[in-house]
């Protein structure tokens, strides 16, 4: 993995997009950024494909030139090439993820929140397009089901701690676009000035995701001792839900790095399988967490033999970033994964004090009826039944209060000192105009209070 200071700061970015039907919004973007950024180029592929030249290999050549990668998707498809099964857009974020291989790549998703005006404005510019692109019906179904696919592959891949901006205008997204190539730029210079990862007030990921969340580490940490009083229980489950990005990825960052309840003994794995709608996949995953990889047919009874061995000499967790994207996600984990894992570790030889804790990161919701195999963790200890999937209380908004005891807190946990009056400023500029965590998170990082706070 390259130094900070080694990674070179952007100045050419590629724009991937469906072009007629994002036209607007991605000329927009590049407007927007190089009146406000100069030194920040961005070329629509109109403005570089050379005559003559095969489009596959010249886009190609242009996402590995360029510093950085910019997606914004729509409801389109887009052109599938000659002899290839993929449309170019899918094919040059493919380009990138491969070419940027460092754990958060300068690679950065734009996409319109459901039911905002940016996402029913792209959904009227691409119906038409579509309906002449594919007479059909059936045709245009497939080239719809087409996206959708490639939109939840994108998003799962993003889940893995990577930058995902959601917009609800053109105001917004060319205002976002802007801040992650500003966000990005500044912090390398940080880093490039300290010549270390990370500067002495920068805030981690896990630090952000304690933001508003003493709700979930209260009931996080009633069900953990509830679970200690229960010796013949070895595992617990527990659901992280919230409405789509509510801040899944901080708070899951938290639970990687939480001291409060994993002793430093503990194993933490945090990530995701290839398909995480796949049983088979996740077993393999969480095998190869724990340096054992499959040899053979996925099955859960080999899992629970590597997890017992783990367990007798120490706890392990895991945190599952998503249970995939279909409708019966949580029903499917509980029943083919988590209770067959229960039966088949009560099946293995009993010992030690280690007990693994599981959390399922979903991006949805909990439905007002989630069934039988949810619960809530707020239980008494008598009334829990571990084979159910525990629901933590649903990330929500974050207010100007939480804001501000997280600032206090930061004297203990950053060496960080801010009087009362400084913390509720900020407190306020940051919960402003409204508490979605996306956005309190941006806007503290644009106050840049951390780096000069003594």
């Amino acid at each position: 993995m390259p130094r900070a200071a080694d990674i070179p700061e952007i100045s050419q970015i590629f724009l991937s997009a469906t072009a007629q039907d994002c036209r607007e919004y991605r000329e927009a973007v590049r407007d927007f950024v190089q009146a406000n950024e100069p030194a920040a180029k961005i070329s629509l592929q109109e403005d570089w494909a050379a005559g003559g030249e095969f489009v596959v290999d010249v886009c190609q050549g242009r996402v590995t030139a360029c510093d950085a990668y910019m997606g914004l998707f729509g409801h389109r498809y887009g052109w599938i090439p000659p002899g290839f099964t993929r449309s170019i857009t899918e094919l040059e974020f493919r380009w990138a993820v491969d070419h940027w291989r460092q754990p958060v790549p300068p690679i950065f998703v734009l996409l319109p929140e459901k039911g905002s005006e940016a996402d029913g404005k792209l959904a009227d510019c691409a119906r038409p397009l579509l309906a002449k692109e594919f007479p059909d019906e059936q045709e245009r179904a497939a080239a719809v089901r087409a996206q959708q696919d490639f939109l939840a592959s994108v998003i799962n891949w993003v889940a893995d701690g990577r930058i995902l901006v959601y917009y609800r205008n053109p105001l917004q997204l060319v205002g976002k676009a802007l801040s992650c190539i500003q966000h990005w730029n500044q912090k390398l210079l940080r880093q490039a000035y300290t010549g270390r990862r990370q500067s002495a007030g920068d805030i981690p990921l896990a630090d952000l995701g304690r933001i508003g969340r003493e709700e979930q580490r209260t009931a996080l940490s009633k069900a953990c001792e509830a679970l200690g009083e229960r010796p013949g229980e070895r595992a617990i489950a527990f659901l992280v839900h919230g409405a789509e990005n509510h801040g899944q990825r901080e708070f899951a960052e938290f639970l990687h790095d939480s001291e409060d309840e994993w002793e430093g003994n503990d194993e933490v794995h945090c990530g995701q399988p290839a398909d995480a709608d796949s049983t088979g996949s996740l077993i393999c995953w969480a095998c190869g967490q724990l340096q054992q990889p499959v040899v053979g047919a996925a099955v859960i009874e080999a899992l629970a033999e590597v997890l017992a061995a783990r367990l007798a000499r120490k706890s392990v967790v895991f945190v599952l970033r998503t249970a995939g994207r279909q409708p019966h996600r949580l029903a499917t984990f509980v029943s083919d994964f988590w209770q067959p894992l229960l039966l088949a570790l009560a099946g293995c030889s009993p010992g030690g004090k280690g007990r693994l804790y599981w959390f399922v990161i979903d991006h949805e919701p909990l439905a007002d009826d989630p069934g039988h195999l949810v619960r809530s963790a707020g239980l008494d200890a008598d009334d829990v039944d571990y084979c159910h999937l525990l629901a933590l209380p649903a990330l929500a908004d974050i207010t100007a209060q939480q804001v501000q005891r997280w600032l206090k807190e930061l004297k203990n946990s950053a060496g960080i000192t801010l009087d009362e009056d400084r913390r509720r400023e900020i407190a306020r500029r940051a919960t402003q105009p409204d508490g979605n965590p996306p956005n309190v998170y941006d806007r503290l990082a644009r106050e840049g209070f951390w780096a000069s706070a003594t």
